[in-house]
């Protein structure tokens, strides 16, 4: 059984490609109902760097990877686990609480994403609890 769900988005939920492209990651795909969305930040990861190793225990944390190429890991059922992304396909990783992450750049350009917490979020206690996953 997957745990963590990998959504790619697609190409026609973008609108105009005359002028650029825009998007509710958080929202397609889920029968209009969207994710309760708290603790948002956006990350920006360079060429070679890993980040992540760590888990949530409260509350899914869900990414949008919208610009750059790279590694998601994940553990699932004791075993690791990865889907590459790339740089012209964006998409929105939900990750459920407890499950240990991690993501490297893989590319030659910096990677973007935005996450997002849904339910509680208090930036005094970010619910952060790091667990080595993959080796830096």
């Amino acid at each position: 059984m997957r745990i963590v769900q990998i959504r790619k988005l697609k190409e026609g939920m973008f609108g105009d490609p005359k002028t650029g492209w825009s998007a509710y990651p958080f929202i397609s795909g889920t029968g209009g109902k969207g994710a309760d969305i708290r603790g948002v930040h956006v990350v920006a990861i360079y060429p070679g760097q890993l980040r992540g190793n760590h888990y949530h225990s409260k509350g899914n944390e869900l990414l949008f990877i919208f610009s750059g190429s790279g590694i998601f890991y994940w553990e699932e059922d004791g075993k690791l686990r990865e889907h590459p992304t790339d740089a012209h396909t964006p998409t929105v990783i939900t990750i459920p609480p407890g499950v240990r992450h991690a993501f490297r750049n893989t590319g030659e350009a910096a990677v973007y994403l935005l996450a997002v917490r849904d339910g509680e979020f208090d930036m005094k206690e970010p619910d952060v609890v790091k667990s080595e996953l993959v080796r830096p």
